[in-house]
């Protein structure tokens, strides 16, 4: 009989340390997307804030005079420089290396519509992290209370 009970304790605590390596692998993948998450969350910031520098650059172009000298980009980091003809029309790539004339406010309004979707990107980006960061700190807490008692069992086992 004892050596069934010396067993059954074996047992449970080979299943107390799977239990506890599963939890900290499933604590490390969670922490792991946290950061992915939070990494796509700033690009998406970067990005909603060019098109804010685009959309406010279009308003000072919209203003401009004709025949107003200006640098154009042809790269990055790379410009031309250009004397502006018309300031009512732009060219607009609107994918696929198509391109067709708009007005500035139409291209403007284009812009508006990225930064919402952006905007959208952002919060359901923003929900998803929150949820992952619940779940990773309900992880951190069960872990720690698994390994107080661990500790605990360990004492007792000593006294005993």
């Amino acid at each position: 009989m004892i050596k069934q009970g010396g067993k059954e304790a074996a047992d449970s605590k080979s299943r107390r340390d799977e239990t506890l390596k599963d939890r900290y692998a499933e604590l490390r993948m969670a922490s792991a997307q946290i950061k992915q998450l939070q990494q796509q969350l700033e690009a998406v910031e970067e990005k909603r804030q060019e098109l804010e520098t685009a959309a406010e650059s279009l308003d000072s172009l919209k203003s401009a005079q004709k025949k107003t000298k200006l640098l154009a980009p042809v790269t990055e980091g790379i410009f031309a420089s250009a004397t502006l003809d018309n300031t009512e029309e732009l060219i607009v790539n609107v994918g696929s290396n198509v391109c067709v004339k708009k007005t500035v406010d139409e291209a403007k309004a284009l812009l508006t519509a990225k930064q919402q979707e952006l905007l959208g990107y952002q919060e359901s980006m923003l929900e998803e992290l929150n949820k992952l960061t619940d779940h990773a700190e309900a992880l951190e807490k069960e872990l720690g209370q698994m390994l107080q008692e661990e500790e605990q069992a360990g004492q007792q086992g000593k006294q005993a």
